[in-house]
Parts: structure tokens; sequence; C-alpha cells
């Protein structure tokens, strides 16, 4: 007999619906009867892709004696956590308070009114090591409800009052000196050093195993590479450039290298050197190198799983989610831009075009519906005797691998890390080799060692083998802020693949799914059937689908919206449902950021208007900042649900931005898309009538909040940079954001390209004396850098010379 979760939205709960358990959902009314019954709730929370969840589901929430025990003495509530993101931290905060540790599946044993007073995470069936059998803690947790009543009450109520003080702890301790200021280049600097202190030099990320990929701290420190002059460095047949900073490039580390002939390989033995310019490149380089020649990266299909178990990223945790692979696309199309300014024939680019490509169809081909991008893939799946085995879909054996051949890049990871896997993992780690070896040639007649056919041809093999078995399962909710995080990188994706075109107006070497690509082309089979072009068009179209699922639910759910014209933003959707959860600071974020970003394509610039974006940004404000009147810009992650009434206020960029960097992205990103513009009816924007909402929120009142909301990062970024890699990205971009305003193509595709550009649009921003915009002259595109614009300009050299090699 199905019970409540039959209903839910989420297909992580669907699962537990026929479990002999009477699991409730999340609501007012479940906790009503656990008063009315005078039970503790017994809080489950997990995520479909938790390897120990199923393992937990399996060994106790399927057992009829285990689940009569559970029914009887409480009343048990299954949340998804990424439906419910608020209240997954609330209790994490308390598993952490009580335990030291965190983790899930997450195991909360809560009072009536859902106030916690045990926690753990995994339970097994029977004793096991230091942990008791699930059924002796329910136990005794039942008996200490019953006879130790006092003691509970006591507990919880330091428990409340201490998680809300913790929920207060980090906003109420951020400093007040300075907070209207973002971070300086000299403190930028430091933490990037201070990133630089946990690089492992030898396999290349941060910190030891496990290892998850730092792609917001690869973003932050490309950023510094740049705005260090990395990139305004002389070129082949440049003659010289000037620098960032305004000095001559003359002198510079990168000048030095490439003179010395060490620019090709620098990095690939990842040795640091002690500059900090060339230290930015090179953990960059050997970290992403590493992860897309690793095992943890899918050789096969495309993709990242979501950490390595080894420090070697060659042993994945097999889930992936989207988020990963979201942020991956982001970095490595940051990293192709760096690379092409650097050399456009380099080795370095074709690798970061190799991983553009095929993430992007990964995101695609494998991670998407008919209207979004779906939450994940599992790690487990069915290996061929039918049980569940983590890994069991994509891991071979000798004999398996054999088929497919020994001559092309991929070969079989032999790793302590992998022990108890049937098989073993695919990697390509002679990457790493071919990137070091400058005696080796790479050109039209030497291709990259993933574009000979002796690896398509493994690709092939291995694809159709993996394709024969059980797949892992997918989580297809889709999630507002990872869908939007996708939707923002497959545009960024895109508007990198636009107008193939060299610095003189030429064709360029290197087109990303071009026959006549030395390296470049797409690898698997699967992958290889995205053509580059879906890109674009699936961004918009996803953005429109996701835009348009707000508005319907807003003006047909009973509930109060809370955007404006009724347009409500929920944290996920499944089948069209919205989920239980409202959307958070980093749903609202990411919705406007990728709204921002599918603007600047050209299907999406009629698509997505300026006003729209101004209105969900002052909502957003609105809702979740207030002042405290010392000059810090307060932010909550959550408006909560009215069940506990406590509101997350995390700055820590962990997994995925965090609410408050996030928003500082979309205003950064909003400030520069000239928001006077779309709101006085401009040409180029929409002729609405200016509200006196939009009228506050001009670009000075924008660059004001992005300043605060950053500046309180201050304290963050030299001791525990690894934490905001997000938010000191957005520093790096808000000293000296680029803005590029062309409709002409090939200036698009050059400015799309380079690696400062902010944001590149059709539009000048500037309203004229008709009221209406100020059009940029044909076939010229202007410089914006902070609040210095230039003349229009018509020719590729001199869009080049603006924006500095």
């Amino acid at each position: 007999m199905p019970n409540e979760l039959a209903d839910s939205t989420s297909p992580y709960l669907r699962a537990h619906a026929d479990n002999p358990v009477d699991w409730r959902m999340w609501t007012k009314e479940t906790l009503a009867e656990a008063a009315r019954r005078d039970v503790p709730l017994l809080i489950s929370i997990g995520y479909s892709t938790c390897h120990w969840c199923h393992v937990m589901a399996h060994e106790s929430f399927e057992d009829e004696a285990v689940a009569a025990l559970m029914n009887d003495r409480f009343v048990p509530v299954k949340i998804d956590r990424e439906e419910l993101p608020d209240i997954d931290a609330y209790y994490m905060n308390a598993l952490q308070a009580m335990t030291g540790q965190g983790g899930w599946p997450m195991t909360i044993f809560a009072t009536p009114s859902g106030s916690p007073f045990y926690a753990g995470t995994y339970f097994p069936s029977a004793p096991r090591g230091n942990l008791p059998a699930f059924t002796q803690v329910l136990s005794a947790v039942s008996a200490t409800w019953t006879d130790r009543r006092d003691e509970v009450n006591q507990m919880t109520s330091r428990m409340d009052r201490g998680l809300a003080e913790m929920a207060d702890a980090v906003t109420s301790a951020l400093p007040a000196e300075a907070a209207a200021e973002s971070l300086t280049p000299d403190e930028l600097d430091s933490a990037a050093a201070a990133l630089l202190d946990s690089y492992d030099p030898a396999w290349g990320g941060f910190g030891g195993a496990p290892k998850f990929p730092p792609m917001m701290n690869v973003l932050q420190l490309l950023a510094a590479f740049v705005r260090l002059g990395g990139t305004a460095s002389a070129s082949p047949g440049t003659g010289g450039a000037a620098s960032a900073n305004g000095g001559a490039a003359e002198g510079h580390p990168v000048d030095r290298v490439r003179a010395e002939g060490r620019l090709g390989w620098l990095g690939a033995d990842g040795h640091l050197t002690g500059e900090l310019v060339l230290d930015c490149l090179i953990a960059v380089r050997s970290t992403l190198a590493r992860i897309a020649s690793g095992g943890m990266r899918d050789q096969i299909r495309g993709g990242i799983a979501r950490y390595s178990v080894d420090r070697q990223w060659f042993v994945p945790h097999f889930e992936k989610m989207l988020y990963d692979n979201a942020l991956y696309l982001r970095a490595v199309v940051a990293w192709a831009k760096v690379e092409r300014a650097l050399d456009p024939g380099s080795k370095w680019l074709v690798l970061a075009e190799r991983e553009i490509a095929d993430t992007a169809n990964f995101l695609i081909s494998d991670l998407s519906t008919d209207d979004g991008f779906i939450a994940a893939l599992d790690a487990d799946s069915l290996n061929a005797s039918g049980v569940s085995e983590e890994g069991a879909a994509y891991v071979f054996t000798p004999e398996e691998f054999a088929e497919a051949g020994q001559a092309g890049l991929l070969g079989l990871v032999d790793s302590p890390a992998g022990g108890e896997l049937s098989g073993q993992v695919v990697a390509a780690v002679r990457i790493i080799d071919w990137l070091g070896m400058e005696d080796v040639p790479f050109d039209a007649e030497h291709p990259a060692p993933w574009d000979i056919d002796a690896t398509r041809r493994q690709c092939e093999v291995l694809d159709s083998l993996r394709a024969r078995r059980s797949q892992p399962a997918r989580d297809e909710k889709i999630i507002t802020e990872w869908n939007a995080l996708a939707i923002t990188a497959l545009a960024e994706a895109a508007l990198y693949k636009g107008v193939d075109v060299d610095d003189s107006g030429g064709a360029a070497r290197g087109d990303l799914d071009g026959a006549d690509s030395a390296g470049a082309r797409p690898v698997g089979a699967k992958s290889a059937g995205v053509p580059s072009a879906e890109w674009g068009k699936t961004a918009v179209r996803f953005w429109q689908a996701m835009h348009d699922r707000f508005e319907r639910v807003g003006a047909s759910e009973s509930v109060d919206a809370a955007g404006p014209d009724g347009f409500d933003v929920r944290r996920s959707f499944t089948d069209g449902v919205a989920g239980p959860g409202q959307g958070g600071l980093a749903d609202w974020a990411q919705l406007i950021t990728a709204g921002i970003t599918v603007r600047q394509l050209s299907d999406g610039v009629a698509l997505v208007r300026v006003d729209d974006l101004v209105d969900l940004s002052a909502t957003m404000l609105n809702l979740f900042t207030s002042e405290r009147g010392d000059g810090v810009l307060d932010a909550v992650d959550s408006l909560g649900d009215g069940i506990i009434d406590v509101k997350s206020a995390d700055p820590v960029d962990n997994t995925v931005p965090s609410g408050r960097s996030a928003a500082a992205e979309a205003v950064l990103l909003l400030a520069e898309l000239g928001v006077e513009a779309g709101t006085s009816g401009g040409s180029g924007t929409d002729a609405a009538e200016t509200s006196g909402e939009e009228a506050e929120l001009g670009t000075e009142r924008l660059l004001e909040v992005r300043d605060r909301l950053l500046g309180v990062y201050r304290a963050l970024a030299g001791q525990a940079p690894r934490g905001c890699g997000h938010a000191l990205w957005q520093a790096e971009r808000a000293l000296s954001p680029v803005r590029v305003a062309t409709a002409e193509e090939a200036l698009r595709g050059i400015a799309a390209k380079h690696p400062s550009l902010t944001l590149l649009t059709t539009s000048t921003g500037v309203p004229g004396p008709n009221g209406r915009e100020v059009e940029v002259p044909a076939g010229t595109a202007i410089v914006c850098r902070g609040t210095s614009c230039s003349l229009p300009v018509g020719t590729a050299s001199e869009l080049v010379a603006l924006l500095g090699r």
C-alpha cells in the first residue's frame, strides 16, 4: 500500500512510496499529527543519487519489522534535500553541532515542533564497528522520549537557541569596516596566494583526498591571471601590448617564459614558480588537465562525476550532478578564452575546447528533458547479477576493455581507491604526457590523441558496451538554481563557439565541431551527435520554459506570489508540477544571471526583456537583503517555510555559489547591461512604464549593492579562499568590467572569445534625447571598461587593441 510519498514531486521520495514505513511529507499537518500522538518526528533527509541513502533504505526502510517500529513510536518524515535546501541546512547544522560531522543520509529525531534532540547519518541494520543498529537507535530514542522527557526538553531548548544563534552568527560577525567596498587588487592577490598554498603540485586541485572539482576557485585564478596582465603580454607577431594595469608589457613573466620557449608546456609538471601570475596559470592548467584526463571525467560520454575518491582524480564517486557539470563548463570556457589569447595554436587550447564540446553535449544528451536540465544521474545501477552496485554502468574488466583495443588514448586505471569496484575506471592519463612533450608535433597532420581513429573506435565500442547495461536512474526534477546555472554555462559555451574569426578577421584554426579541427572534435558516439549549433538554441528554449513555469504557477497557485505580476519563483518542478519549496536567493539570482547571459545570444535579445530582469532583481533584493546600518548588506538564503522560523544566511561558496555571491554576479551583470535604458523605454529594450522601484535600481544603485555584497568577503578571502571562490571571481570582475556593444557578427565573435569580457550586448544602454536608445553605429563596436567607453571602432584589429590581448 503506497504511503503519502506516492504523491510527491520528488523522484527520491517517490522511490520510497512502497516502503512499509508510513512516510509523511514535511508539512504542518505532519507535525500536528506527531503532537496529537505525542511521539517524536523521525526525519530522514537524503537525495536520489546518495549511495548510502539507497543502502539504508534497502537494509531498514524495506524491512517490515523495522518499519513497524518506526510507525509505532514515531511519525516518519522523508525530505528531499534538493527540494527543501533550507530545511536540510537547518538540520545539518544540528547534526554537526551534535556529532561534529555531517553527511547524508541524515537521520534526525525531533519534537513535534521540529526541534532536534538526537541526530546521526547512516545506521546499519546490525551493529557494525562503532555504529549501533538502527533498531537499537530507535528503541533508545523512544525510551528517552518516554522516560526522560525533561532532559529532552532542556536539550531542545538549548539546541533551538544555538541553531537560531548559528543562523545569525556569520552575518552578525561580518566586519562593518569597508563593507561598502569590494576587495582591492592587493587583497585579491593575497587571496590567490593563500589559495595556492593548498594547491597540490603533483595532481592539481587543492588539498587531499577526497577531491571535489574546484571550479569556482579555477574561475577566480583565471580572472586573477588576466588582471595581472597574463593575456595582455606580447603574443607572436604582435610586437608587444600594453599590460592590464597600463604599464608596458616588457619584462612581464609571461613574456619571459614565452621568450624562453616554456609557455607551451608551463604547468604540465604542475610545479609552481613563486611568481603569482604564472602560478595562477599553472594551477589552472594542471588542475583542469588532470581532471580532463582522469577517471572522474567520463572519457566516453563527457561530463564529470561528483568527486574523486583519490587525490589523482582516478576513481570517482560515480553520481553526476548537474551543478558540477555546469560549473565545469563555465570554467573550461573561461580557460579556453585565456589559452586562445596566449596561443591560438596551443595544445592547451585544443584540450579546453575538447572539454567545452564534450561537457556541453553531455548536458544536452544525458542531463536534459524537453524543457530543462535534470538534477542528477545516480551512482548506482544493476550489475550483471541484478544487484545494485556503485559504478556498475561505468567500469570495465580488462577482458571487456580488450574489445576496444589498446592503440587509442584510453586505458584502465589501476588504483587502490577502486578496490571494491567490479571493474576498473577508464581514463586518458597520457594526455598529461602529450601536453608536456615539446618534441611531439601538433598540427593538422598530427592531431590530438583523442582525435585519432583508434581513440574514436575505443569510445564507440565502450559506449556500445555501456549502452547494453542497466543504466543509472535519472533524478528528473528540475531545480531552478541548478537549471539556471546550466543554462548560463551552455549560453556561455555558445557565445564562445560563435563566429569563429581570428584577430585579423579571417577564419581561425579550431572549429569546435568542424571536420578540419586539429583535435577539438567531441569524443564519444553520443556526444558527437549534438551539433554545437544546438547549444545556444537549447539555452534559449530552456530559459523560456523556466520563465513560463514561474508565470504559470504564479497565476494559478493559491500561494501568494512573491514576484512581480504574479511571477512565482519555485525551488523545483517535476513533470511541470511545482515542488514544495519556494525559491531562495540562489534560485532568484541564478535565474537572473541566466536571463542576462541568454540575452547576449542573438536568439535571446528579443526574448529576454531588460525590464523583466530589473523587476526580478528589485524583487530579489527586496525579499532577501536588508541594511544593517553599519555599511553591511545582510542577505538571507531563504524566507523560511512557516514551520521552522529560522532563515539561513551562509555566505560560503560550497558545491554551488552561495546565495550572496550568486546575487553579486546577477547584480554585477545587470549593472553592465545598462538598466536605465531598460526602464526608460529605449528602442533596444522595452517600452514599459518606469516604476518607482525600477527607477531606484539604476546602475549607480546596482554598483553599490554589488560592492556591499562582496565587501563582506574581505575577512574570508585571506583565511578561507577555498570557501569563497565564486565571490572572489566576482570581486575580480568588479575591478574593471568590460562591456562590448556591437551588432556586427565578426566583431561579436572576437569579443565573445576575449578573456576579459564581462558582457556582450547589441545595446548602448544610453537613452537619447527623443527617449529612445542611442544605437551602436552599424558595423562598429563600442568598448566600455568600467565607467570609461571608447569611440566606435569598425575593424577587428581596432577592437582587439581596445580589449587588450
